[in-house]
């Protein structure tokens, strides 16, 4: 690899900052944050979960995906209840309302991605799908 440190620090920081722009844009075009949009769209297509296999999926931390669980039960996008068999594990559902918010959302969620991609050939996002996966299957090989 040719790259100095500097064009590599160049480009982790160029990705944290798209991160944090894709981020704030998701969530002022469609309303909400793209983290509980995921976690609205997980129980709408997997059904309802403990919060326990939630936080896995998403693979986030135990006080995000309660603190995100918090914020959705206080708008009625999701319900929680306790596992009547074991009473320790959270169940968790999307409700009615969660999923009208998420169709809302789509319609949203389609024209930012779109908007996003607009000067992006099919094979740039062939490409790009590539070169992420390598990264991401480096970075998970390598510091496990």
């Amino acid at each position: 690899m040719q790259q100095s440190c500097e064009e590599i620090k160049h480009i982790f920081l160029m990705l944290k900052n798209i991160d944090r722009q894709v981020t704030q844009n998701f969530e002022k075009r469609t309303g909400i944050s793209l983290t509980r949009y995921e976690m609205l769209h997980t129980l709408l297509t997997k059904g309802q979960l403990s919060q326990i296999e939630l936080q896995q999926f998403l693979k986030i931390d135990q006080a995000a995906i309660t603190r995100h669980l918090k914020i959705l039960e206080e708008k009625s996008f999701v319900i929680r209840t306790r596992n009547k068999q074991n009473n320790r594990e959270v169940i968790v559902q999307i409700t009615d309302t969660g999923k009208s918010v998420l169709g809302d959302c789509d319609l949203d969620r389609k024209q930012f991605f779109d908007e996003m991609f607009n000067n992006f050939t099919d094979q740039d996002i062939k490409h790009l799908q590539l070169l992420v996966r390598k990264l991401k299957d480096n970075t998970e090989l390598k510091f496990i």
